[in-house]
């Protein structure tokens, strides 16, 4: 097939599926974000709640880390719908079960069952697009699909925040929505010819590391552990710099929410005039500027810039690894390239957590941004 071959094997309906399956239980999470002072006043006599509540938006990172080569396994072995199909349900029905639970701890629970919900569904997503398209299309498409996930952050942050104002339990029904997606994907999904009927051999067909695939799982993995510092932190940012309220934190996370989806929205656009270390390159420096611009920020002119920088490069950076790795992995490893892929993209957001809350508690909020700052400029 030629780059600009199309693969007609997929329905506009599917098409939208795999754009919501694996974004709404990725997305939802960020609903959380605004709510997370609110969650931490309400659990103030637990030791170390600064880390626990960090820990509701993160957590689930260190599960996706636990249950992505697994799901990387299943998803050659099994192939990728009924996976996906089965992650959808996991992540609605766990996602809004922290909405009933009366402890600090209960909520902690549910935030595991999210972590193999997103493992499965971004695993078996990945692998689907990897799958049903080819050349520009492929990157085209992997960009929509990140450029979403900028504007479910739109959605889902700005609904967080509202929502986090009237009682942050209501915060966690933003998973509902995932279960509609279960159906459907159960429906208009079909699977590729090749991968259906070779299951049973992809088992024996080993993944190969090459240094290009090693490369592309530092990378992501870097990339998540500096831009998580970002939302985790932003809105007791904002609360103490600018005396600003769950709803402006999560209209500026909205914000870069829009920058992310008009960077992942052109991908396919900078794919076809870029190779893909330059785009990586320019990318990083981007981001760096974006982190910098926050970490300086005593106003709220600086805090725009840099949410709209860090936007623009989340958009990317992630369509253009994922882009590069579907080119790289053949169909029967596709779903345990995938696995890892997604675990160290996890990985990244779990260390950010574990890495920069002791040195924000030790010094200010800004050593965060001024540390990402520095790892992404580094990274270019």
């Amino acid at each position: 097939m030629t780059n600009s071959e199309r693969t007609p094997r997929i329905s506009p309906v599917g098409r939208i599926v795999l754009l919501l399956g694996a974004n709404l239980a990725l997305m939802a999470g960020s609903s959380l974000s605004p709510g997370l002072p609110a969650i931490r006043e309400t659990f103030q006599d637990v030791p170390g709640i600064f880390f626990w509540t960090s820990m509701v938006l993160t957590l689930p990172a260190l599960f996706v880390v636990l249950g992505g080569p697994v799901m990387g396994y299943l998803v050659d072995r099994f192939g990728r719908k009924p996976i996906l199909v089965g992650s959808l349900i996991l992540g609605g029905l766990g996602g809004s079960l922290a909405t009933l639970m009366p402890t600090l701890f209960t909520i902690l629970v549910t935030r595991v069952l999210v972590g193999f919900s997103i493992a499965g569904s971004m695993t078996a997503t990945n692998s689907l697009v990897g799958d049903l398209f080819t050349g520009d299309e492929r990157a085209k498409y992997m960009g929509q699909v990140y450029a979403f996930t900028g504007f479910a952050g739109v959605v889902f942050m700005t609904l967080g925040g509202y929502l986090a104002n009237v009682n942050w339990h209501y915060s966690f029904l933003s998973y509902l929505p995932t279960l509609l997606i279960a159906p459907l994907a159960a429906i208009f999904i079909q699977e590729t010819e090749e991968v259906v009927a070779h299951e049973s051999e992809a088992v024996k067909t080993k993944l190969k590391f090459k240094p290009v695939s090693i490369y592309i799982f530092i990378a992501i993995m870097l990339n998540q552990l500096a831009f998580m510092s970002a939302p985790v932190f932003i809105a007791t940012y904002l609360q103490g710099l600018l005396g600003a309220g769950s709803v402006e934190a999560g209209l500026i996370s909205a914000f870069a929410g829009i920058f992310s989806f008009l960077g992942g929205l052109i991908y396919g656009w900078i794919n076809r005039r870029y190779d893909y270390m330059k785009i990586n390159t320019v990318s990083f420096l981007v981001y760096s500027l974006g982190f910098l611009s926050l970490a300086l920020a005593r106003d709220w002119t600086l805090i725009v810039v840099g949410e709209m920088l860090v936007g623009f490069g989340m958009g990317v950076i992630p369509s253009n690894l994922s882009t590069w790795l579907a080119n790289e992995a053949q169909p029967l490893v596709r779903g345990r390239a995938n696995g890892i892929f997604v675990t160290m993209m996890f990985l990244g957001n779990f260390v950010s957590s574990v890495l920069f809350t002791p040195i924000v508690q030790a010094t200010k909020i800004e050593s965060a941004y001024y540390i990402s700052a520095l790892i992404f400029l580094l990274t270019a």
